[in-house]
């Protein structure tokens, strides 16, 4: 059998340092993710870094960005199946956010670091996802006959919380099991996107602004 051709990064310093920063913000927290690890994991000199990068928050920002733009790619094939099979779409991208979370969360909470510990939504996550967000309610309102913009809005907070927040706090959960195996967290995934693609006649009186009557 011929061997695999090596990564197109083998024999480029600075694309091993970038590969080599997310490989350590994963294992050690962006907190500790240090430029000797880095650069012992990219088997280059320390002085690499400086050279490539001038300094350590610019090679993590590099990484950061590179491992958003990873996910976005994969996100926008999601959305684009949308339009064609709502369900489908819509559960693989609930169920990939989900898994990306729990298989990689010192690297997702790196992308919202500053939001959490500063209330700083400026950042590449924040500002590179707001226009996914925007998408996937006018997605979902397209794909559900008479839903109203804020409606779908709703709806797609209520889709992404679901899975962000167990993503990114899965040890609240851990005592019911609900998440444990690939099989319930795709069984989740589903129930999430038929919640949010049921017919706009399941909206509660209140959420479309009407008051209930009174007895």
């Amino acid at each position: 059998m011929k061997d695999r051709d090596p990564p197109a990064h083998a024999d480029d310093p600075r694309q091993r340092l970038v590969v080599a920063a997310i490989d350590q913000i994963e294992k050690h927290g962006v907190g500790q993710a240090t430029v000797r690890r880095i650069a012992a994991a990219a088997e280059v000199n320390i002085a690499a870094v400086n050279y490539y990068f001038r300094s350590k928050e610019a090679l993590l920002a590099t990484a950061l960005e590179l491992s958003i733009r990873n996910m976005l790619e994969h996100v926008e094939e999601f959305l684009a199946r949308m339009p064609d099979d709502p369900m489908e779409a819509l559960s693989g991208l609930l169920g990939y956010l989900l898994e990306g979370c729990l298989r990689f969360p010192n690297l997702s909470r790196a992308h919202l670091h500053d939001a959490f510990h500063a209330d700083d939504y400026s950042g590449p996550f924040p500002t590179l996802f707001a226009p996914v967000v925007a998408r996937l309610r006018d997605l979902v309102r397209a794909a559900v006959p008479g839903l109203d913009e804020r409606a779908a809005a709703r709806r797609v907070v209520a889709a992404l919380s679901a899975v962000l927040f167990p993503g990114f706090f899965a040890g609240l959960y851990e005592g019911l099991s609900a998440l444990g195996s690939p099989a319930d967290r795709l069984t989740y995934a589903r129930e999430l996107a038929r919640q949010t693609l049921a017919p706009a006649e399941a909206e509660a009186p209140a959420a479309r602004g009407k008051r209930p009557k009174r007895g």
